[in-house]
């Protein structure tokens, strides 16, 4: 067998996760190199991201079918896995795998490269389904390396969202967020809709109402075991699920309050911000 490696660099290529993450079976790469037209083997795709830059073997798939493309380009495609997680790759033996590569330009055979058996190992070592606390782990890491691309934050999040990860926070004033977390508050009201679904952080800003206003919304949800200058401020109180959506409505279930209620790491916004 044949074996073949190519580059994606996730910094300027759009990042596509399916769902759930790293379950596709049929998978393709592009180039434009001719040689891949008569290429019969097996694909390794690297993936680099970061500065300063990180590879991660990313998926393989076996070259069942090679398309021109009107761009010039030329689609290799065939059946294969994405590794659950993407598997790291660094250390000397790489960088002089990475060097004989040319740093990954273009579409290369590797069969003369001892490297292509370390990717062949971890390629089975990483097969679908794979560990989810390894592949949320690596999301964890993957959503701070791509800081600064909000697509590519948005599309992370989701994957967490996927493994029942809050990566989002919400603020909302008390006792608004003491009410949320008992179950009584279903409903969140906003100026506009919002397109987060799944768990999300509760964070009880530090804002205050009138003292007449907090003792009319302390009645109105039935908090009379304390009082409103009791309840936390400024952390995080739990989780909850925002599963719909109507308007300036935000359908909430499920509330799970933290048994310690942590400061965020990151700087509070008035409505969303990632606390970690």
């Amino acid at each position: 067998m044949s074996y073949f490696v190519q580059y994606h660099n996730l910094d300027k290529q759009r990042l596509n996760l399916t769902y759930p993450p790293f379950s596709a079976t049929r998978l393709c790469i592009h180039t434009r190199r001719p040689n891949v037209k008569g290429a019969d083997g097996q694909v390794f795709l690297v993936a680099g991201i970061g500065h300063p830059r990180q590879f991660f073997l990313w998926e393989t798939f076996t070259i069942e079918e090679v398309m021109p493309k009107p761009s010039g380009l030329f689609e290799a495609s065939g059946t294969g896995w994405q590794l659950a997680p993407p598997a790291a790759l660094e250390g000397k033996s790489f960088d002089e795998f990475k060097a004989a590569c040319a740093n990954f330009v273009g579409f290369r055979c590797t069969n003369d490269l001892p490297y292509t058996r370390t990717l062949r190992k971890l390629a089975d070592l990483h097969r679908t389904p794979g560990n989810v606390e390894q592949i949320v782990d690596f999301l964890w890491g993957l959503y701070d390396l791509v800081d600064g691309d909000h697509r590519g934050r948005d599309v992370v999040r989701r994957a967490l969202t996927h493994y029942g990860e809050p990566v989002l926070a919400l603020s909302v004033r008390q006792p608004h967020a003491e009410a949320i977390m008992r179950g009584v508050k279903k409903i969140e009201y906003r100026s506009s809709p919002t397109q987060v679904r799944g768990r999300i952080h509760i964070y009880a800003s530090l804002g205050r109402y009138t003292a007449a206003k907090e003792s009319e919304l302390m009645a109105g949800y039935g908090i009379n075991d304390m009082a409103c200058d009791d309840l936390p401020r400024g952390v995080l109180l739990g989780t909850v699920e925002l599963f719909a959506c109507d308007g300036g409505e935000w359908h909430l279930r499920n509330p799970e309050r933290d048994e310690v209620l942590p400061k965020p790491a990151k700087q509070p916004q008035p409505v969303w911000f990632c606390p970690y």
